[in-house]
């Protein structure tokens, strides 16, 4: 056997395989080689309420001040259940202030259930003695049981009632399960 034929007869069916992978769509190719597709995204909504706080701690960075609260509350909407959010808030002399923590929630999603967490992130403003209001966004990290597989992004935006220290989340975004 010569060289040339050695080569043809490698090649050929290297460049037959790639021509099939790129010429065949994947939905086509899904039933046959078993690859696994996520389900298309879709819009969720979802209105956490939160109902305690269970521990804060304050405290002080300069002029800063440090809150790192815990709080349970419900969830309604495409999602739904309950969560415990850990946060820590930092708000500065001027009335502005960022946060960011993780939530962690037992759902029910389109029928299915599971523990869910999502991570946060958002900036926000004191507005009056009593009032504050936030925008941000959350990712959801990863999830257990039937909802092991969520993925879903978020714009979030809400308000806190000073006084108690409790707010109210609108959540707005997609989801889809993963693989």
């Amino acid at each position: 056997m010569t060289g040339k034929l050695r080569i043809l007869i490698v090649v050929v069916p290297v460049i037959a395989l790639l021509l099939a992978v790129v010429l065949v769509p994947r939905s086509a190719m899904a039933g046959v080689v078993g690859i696994a597709q996520a389900s298309p995204p879709t819009d969720a909504s979802a209105t956490f309420t939160q109902t305690e706080i269970t521990d804060l701690e304050i405290s002080f960075a300069g002029p800063n001040v440090i809150l790192e609260q815990t709080h349970v509350g419900t969830v309604s909407g495409t999602l739904s259940g309950s969560c415990e959010e850990s946060i820590r808030v930092v708000i500065h002399p001027n009335g502005r202030f960022n946060a960011q923590g993780t939530n962690t929630c037992d759902f029910t999603v389109e029928g299915k259930s599971g523990v869910v967490e999502l991570v946060i992130v958002t900036t926000g403003q004191i507005v009056s003695p009593d009032t504050a209001i936030f925008a941000g966004n959350a990712v959801i990290t990863g999830g257990t049981g039937e909802l092991s597989g969520l993925r879903g992004v978020f714009k979030l935006e809400g308000i806190v009632d000073i006084p108690s220290g409790l707010s109210t989340v609108t959540y707005s975004g997609q989801i889809h399960f993963h693989p």
